[in-house]
This record gives structure tokens, sequence and C-alpha cells, in this order.
């Protein structure tokens, strides 16, 4: 059982290190401080446990923690100044208000209505968000 312990700590430590965002770390804690126990002669069952309260454990102490620092910064980009401002249609986007084109602050972005409503070439619309690379727009 002990390999088993290893193998699932170098599985979550390796699956930690390929995601974006912390998600298994607390179980690879879990994992080792099952190994431990079977290290020191624990019955299979009290391994189970110990791995999946300490993995709970490790969880909710740390988790408020790391989402604290991991959500807490927003970086705000020259593309941001673009909401709140008036742009020109240059392409009128389709009747579900998608796939259009407006001119703002002297580039050509896609943009998309904001309701859902068809806007024609020419109105004057404002910019709501930003989704990726499109502007997300209101008459």
């Amino acid at each position: 059982m002990g390999y088993v312990w290893l193998f699932l700590t170098i599985l979550f430590g390796a699956l930690e290190a390929v995601t974006v965002q912390i998600v298994s770390i607390w179980f690879a804690g879990g994992s080792v401080c099952a190994m431990i126990a079977y290290a020191l002669g624990a019955s299979e069952t009290v391994q189970i446990i110990v791995f999946v309260i300490s993995s709970a454990v490790l969880l909710l102490l740390t988790r408020p923690f790391v989402k604290k620092m991991t959500n807490g910064k927003r970086v705000n980009t020259n593309a941001d100044s673009l909401i709140g401002k008036t742009a020109v249609v240059t392409k009128k986007t389709d009747e579900l208000g998608l796939s259009g084109e407006a001119k703002v602050a002297g580039s050509v972005w896609t943009i998309c209505s904001g309701d859902g409503t068809p806007i024609e070439e020419n109105e004057k619309v404002t910019v709501e968000k930003i989704e990726g690379v499109k502007l997300i727009v209101r008459k």
C-alpha cells in the first residue's frame, strides 16, 4: 500500500504542476500523511481515513489564504480604457447581434450586441465590456 500512496503523491503533485490554479496540492499532502501512517504500521482503513481527514484539514486551513493570494490581483490593460467609450459601427451585426465591427479610439474591433439586437452600419454604440478580443456594445 505504500507504493499506492507514493504513486498518488506523485500523481497529485504532477497534476498540480500542469494546472493553472491550485487544485490538488491538498490531496498530495493527504497522500504523504497516509504514507506516514503506512510507515507506522496503520491498517489500510486507517490509512484511507488519514488521507481523507488530512486532505480535508489541509483544504480547510489553506484554501482561503490561497484563494486570496491567487484571485486578488487584476491586471488592467490599455483596452480597459475603451469601456464606456463611443464606437462607430463599420460592419453591421447579424440578426442576432453578433459578428459586427466597430471603430473606437482609432482601432477596429469585432463587436457583439450586449442585448442581442442587431446593430446597423454607421450607428454609434457604447462599449460595455471586453470579452477576449470582442467588444460587447449597446446602442
